[in-house]
């Protein structure tokens, strides 16, 4: 599904914070862009401008917009993941992995002890 090219309308866009939200279809939910992924432009984003994108799920679970695009204003790019997005991508992987194990014992220590008074 990354490989594929979406269309939709910039819903909203927070200038400050530099994100907003993509408009796919009628009934669907809005996708998240953040302005890093918005290259080449010649000026910013703005409500109403029609954006083509692909779409990627975030460590979150999210679903986000990428190698996003201004029709008629910027030019489409389509970026590989290099290997330190990779490397990036694993790290986060193992941080998740060693709080979720972390958690656990927490609480499987916190059980025991109600257990034992």
């Amino acid at each position: 599904m990354k490989d594929t090219v979406f269309r939709g309308k910039l819903r909203q866009w927070n200038k400050d914070k530099g994100f907003g939200l993509i408009g796919f279809k009628k009934g669907q939910r809005d996708v998240f862009v953040h302005r890093s992924e918005f290259k080449d432009l010649t000026r910013q984003p703005k409500v109403n401008d029609r954006v083509s994108y692909q779409i990627m799920e975030s460590a979150g679970g999210q679903i986000q917009a990428i190698n996003a695009h201004i029709n008629g204003v910027s030019t489409p790019h389509h970026v590989k993941l290099k290997p330190q997005d990779t490397q990036d991508k694993k790290n986060g992987t193992q941080k998740l992995v060693t709080f979720l194990a972390i958690f656990l014992s927490i609480v499987a220590v916190i059980n025991l002890i109600k257990y034992l008074l």
